[in-house]
């Protein structure tokens, strides 16, 4: 998916505003993606799951139902933050850019990469 780039950069400065606010906040996301790389589960079961719940969320196929079950609890530890309606304030206004492209984000890759790339998934 190509993005427009200067939309990266902006959903970048608004992830490094909320770190600069809020830094606990961020290194509780920053954790939760990298859980979410580390177990090769798809960004996009992490947004959702993020902004709507569990509720209509497809879950990820061949994932072990206890490892997706402990998953599933560091996601829902996020979303019960008191100050998580400022993450998910960010995630309702992505136009055209998917969630593997924000959560590379976060995890520090370059918006120039993230544009481009077609295997994000």
């Amino acid at each position: 998916m190509f993005v427009n780039l200067n939309n990266l950069y902006q959903i970048k400065e608004e992830f490094e505003q909320l770190h600069d606010q809020n830094e606990e906040l961020y290194e509780h996301l920053q954790h939760v993606v990298s859980l979410t790389r580390q177990l090769q589960i798809p960004y996009k079961y992490l947004g959702d799951l993020l902004v709507t719940g569990e509720e209509g969320t497809i879950q990820p196929p061949f994932i072990r139902d206890s490892v997706l079950h402990l998953y599933q609890h560091e996601v829902q530890s996020l979303r019960k933050r008191e100050d998580i309606d400022k993450l998910l304030s960010i995630l309702r206004q992505l136009d055209r850019i998917s969630y593997s492209q924000v959560f590379l984000l976060v995890l520090g890759a370059k918006p120039e990469f993230i544009r481009v790339n077609t295997i994000i998934k």
